[in-house]
């Protein structure tokens, strides 16, 4: 009887520890739920809705002209339209400029078909159809988006006109970057977010870094600054993203089957990242015949945030020499 009483109290121990350790995450959680809903409501699509294979996709333009950017976003990336909010009102004056989001970020519904590179060229392509934007484009793509602009180059080439691709990655690179260790930062992120976590450090004043939060934030003026980290909170870590990570390899060895393109100008800028980086954006500026490359010093890997008037200008550039 005294021996089970002595071990009692240990266990008693354990299970009290364990209780004072998942109350603080279950308070998290149930607030993160909250202020995620309050913030959906308070926070409604800046664009339009399209619906597209049947689920809505949230596209955002702003200004005119005769040629039209498309703003594409790396993976993972909570609101393109926040993420790009600058630079497309820097080039609203010289184009139509426009972001989306993909399904299951910022304002777009999740979809159900797998995150093909096929599904997604064809959602864009709809999307912009269906929005009436007129191409031919010019495609800017950050980090993973390379796969999608050039796959959709490759799919409709007399819908592009250009394209630009910001510190991105080879399909080569893609084809063999290992998947499950993408995988496993997005589900620590997510437990991150889930838990309340997330947002009880960036209330506190510290943004986590992952989709370039800790750069963009103090970048932007305090009114999207509050839409930026509400998706920020909503969408980090999202298990719609583990769809198009788990096909990352598959999908790079499908643009890399269909082969380079020919005499479509592209640009890579290319953030100055050492060797194997470098190594890199060889292979990527051998995927068109006109393509030309700028090596960016200092330059984070969301450059279009820390070196924005280059990339303007650059956009500039090409705009001016397709007329």
């Amino acid at each position: 009887m005294m021996n089970n009483l002595k071990h009692s109290k240990p266990a008693k121990r354990w299970a009290i520890g364990i209780g004072l350790l998942l109350l603080p995450l279950l308070a998290g959680g149930l607030w993160q739920r909250a202020m995620t809903v309050k913030e959906s409501a308070a926070n409604p699509p800046p664009g339009k809705l399209y619906s597209i294979n049947g689920h809505d996709m949230h596209l955002y333009g702003a200004g005119t002209g005769d040629q039209t950017v498309v703003f594409v976003p790396g993976s993972g990336t909570p609101s393109s339209y926040t993420d790009f909010y600058y630079i497309q009102h820097d080039l609203q004056h010289e184009a139509r400029t426009v972001s989306y989001d993909r399904p299951g970020f910022g304002w777009s519904e999740p979809a159900e078909e797998p995150r093909t590179i096929d599904a997604l060229a064809e959602e864009l392509h709809l999307l912009l159809g269906a929005a009436n934007e007129q191409p031919p484009y010019i495609l800017v793509g950050h980090s993973l988006a390379s796969l999608e602009v050039i796959r959709f180059a490759q799919q409709y080439p007399e819908d592009v006109r250009a394209m630009v691709l910001l510190d991105s990655g080879s399909p080569e690179y893609y084809a063999q970057k290992r998947e499950l260790t993408t995988i496993a930062l997005n589900r620590s992120v997510a437990f991150l977010r889930a838990s309340g976590i997330a947002r009880a450090l960036g209330s506190a004043g510290f943004h986590l870094p992952f989709a370039g939060e800790g750069l963009r934030y103090n970048l932007l003026s305090e009114e999207v600054g509050k839409v930026d980290l509400a998706m920020f909170y909503k969408h980090i870590g999202s298990p719609n993203n583990l769809g198009f990570i788990r096909n990352m390899n598959e999908n790079a060895l499908t643009v890399i089957r269909h082969g380079p393109l020919t005499n479509v100008p592209m640009l890579v800028l290319s953030a100055e990242s050492g060797a194997p980086w470098a190594s890199v954006q060889e292979q990527l500026l051998n995927w068109s015949s006109a393509g030309r490359q700028i090596i960016v010093s200092d330059a984070h890997h969301y450059l279009h945030w820390t070196h924005r008037k280059l990339v303007v200008d650059e956009i500039k550039t090409m705009l001016r020499a397709s007329n």
